[in-house]
């Protein structure tokens, strides 16, 4: 492997960092014309803390979705909706631009960062593919994807400062730390920096030196309390803890998986999420339900596929351990780290898959590619970039270009998931929103299909037949679900259908 020496390091770093932004920010300018869209209705454009500066204090005293379940705490990404709503008003295409310019730096820094692992080459591999994967999308394209971008940017200016050749001062070591505050503040995955910059460690060098060895317990005892206080502010806030058993099994089917099931069920996922890193094709807004459920079946090919992608895992570890591969290791273990926090392997997460949850695992992914790209024939290297840029950027923009029509994004989302219970219900209160009664009944009737004995698609249906004036039929629908609904989801049909009849009532007098 030829070796670059830092000075040509810091700049062909540079010079990938700077590309590598340019071309994210060309493919997702077609998401400036976007709108709210899937959660962003809820956290920026209708949370009373977001547009009320009267409240913006809450959005530190109150965990991030007002309703959730999983209590997430992160307060600097909802305090820059409501900063910029109070400057620019209901104007989502700022917001979006915003999000542009954060996945755009969040490029920059990939491409550094593999720069100060191995040079030139991984820092150009790694930074135009992450800046091209389609997997980011949702994360770009949806405001409250935002969080993903701007808890990277933290770990990754730490990590970057960290490596930067010379001796840590004082100022680095104040770098660092401001940058583990940021990504703590914006999602729970900051808490990962302490780790990630012990497997950094073995990278940095140069710790015999007297200084060295002071601002390295400098940064260790500032580490230390930074996580205390947020360890005691998001305890008292939004706890780590919270009941799992609350958890709609739609959102997370996993809550159903037993025994061998709730073993083997994150190997399904992570044949899924290998499967969106190396040929994302298909990519979706809901994974929920019945689309990948709770139980492991031995016919399920993701299930092979996360064995295969466990045990290369496991055999590219042992060999970048027999080489001393020490940039290669600090790839794997920042992986497994990352993804180990969205995998539902451990502990359940709010979530059973998304595609933004893959944000920052995939930065360690491109960069591992980028490291091991060091050792090839620079014309392959190129040839390759070249020709998978090109599939990855067209996957991108079409993808992205999605997100600007809500109507389009969840039909999408339907035609590749029919049983696609939160598509489904964001696509009816589309259509109920615009009056189109008889689409909206149409997609609640679709959805009963897949979801016999759910109260979701009986809404709908009483939803759109009141809406139509067909009271009468609406009564019916509640009845029929009464009939047929678990009894907890029963409370919901009866207030619908009270509601129905005073409608009727008053469109009788």
């Amino acid at each position: 492997m030829t070796q670059t020496s830092p000075s040509q390091s810091r700049y062909s770093g540079a010079a990938a960092a700077i590309i590598s932004a340019l071309v994210a920010l060309a493919l997702y300018a077609v998401t400036i014309g976007g709108t709210y869209i899937y959660d962003d209705v809820a956290v920026v454009h209708e949370d009373p803390r977001v547009q009320q500066p009267a409240q913006f204090y809450k959005l530190w005293t109150q965990p991030f979705f007002a309703s959730s379940v999983d209590k997430l705490y992160r307060p600097l990404v909802s305090s820059s909706f409501a900063i910029e709503n109070y400057l620019h008003g209901d104007r989502p295409w700022i917001f979006h631009a915003i999000n542009i310019l954060l996945h755009a730096a969040t490029c920059a820094l990939v491409a550094l960062l593999a720069a100060r692992l191995a040079g030139s080459a991984a820092a150009w591999v790694a930074g135009i593919l992450f800046a091209v994967h389609p997997v980011h999308v949702e994360a770009v394209a949806g405001l409250v994807g935002r969080a993903e971008s701007a808890c990277a940017i933290g770990l990754l200016g730490a990590l970057v400062i960290f490596l930067r050749p010379g001796k840590l001062g004082g100022a680095r070591v104040g770098g660092i730390a401001a940058c583990f505050v940021v990504a703590l503040l914006c999602k729970e995955q900051g808490i990962l920096l302490p780790i990630l910059l012990l497997f950094a460690y073995p990278l940095r060098g140069g710790w015999r030196d007297h200084d060295e060895r002071k601002k390295l317990k400098l940064l260790a005892v500032s580490i230390f309390w930074i996580c205390a206080g947020y360890l005691f502010l998001r305890e008292r806030v939004a706890s780590f803890s919270w009941e799992r058993s609350r958890l709609d099994w739609y959102v997370n089917p996993m809550i159903l998986s037993t025994g061998r099931d709730r073993l083997l069920m994150p190997l399904v996922l992570l044949g899924h999420y290998a499967r969106l890193l190396v040929l994302p094709t298909t990519l979706s807004i809901d994974y929920g339900g019945g689309i990948i459920g709770s139980v492991a079946r031995l016919n399920d090919p993701y299930l092979y596929v996360g064995t295969v992608a466990l045990l290369t895992w496991f055999a590219l570890f042992g060999i970048a351990w027999k080489r001393r591969r020490f940039d290669l290791i600090f790839c794997l273990l920042s992986l497994a780290l990352c993804y180990g926090m969205i995998g539902n392997v451990i502990a359940l997460i709010g979530t059973i898959f998304a595609d933004r949850l893959m944000y920052l695992p995939s930065i360690f992914f491109v960069m591992l590619v980028g490291v091991e790209a060091v050792a090839i024939r620079r014309d392959v290297v190129v040839a390759f970039l070249v020709v998978v840029s090109c599939f990855a950027s067209v996957r991108t923009f079409t993808y992205a270009r999605l997100w600007n029509n809500p109507e389009r994004l969840y039909c999408y989302t339907l035609a590749n998931h029919p049983n696609s219970e939160r598509a489904a219900a964001l696509l009816a209160s589309l259509y109920l929103d615009r009056k189109d009664w008889n689409r909206s009944l149409s997609v609640a009737e679709a959805i009963e299909r897949y979801w016999p004995g759910q109260w979701q698609p009986y809404a709908m249906r009483i939803r759109a037949l009141s809406g139509a004036g067909k009271y009468d039929e609406a009564i019916a629908a509640a009845d029929e679900g009464l009939a047929h609904v678990p009894r907890d989801a029963k409370l919901l049909l009866i207030q619908w259908r009270e509601i129905v009849q005073k409608q009727r009532d008053a469109a009788k007098r």
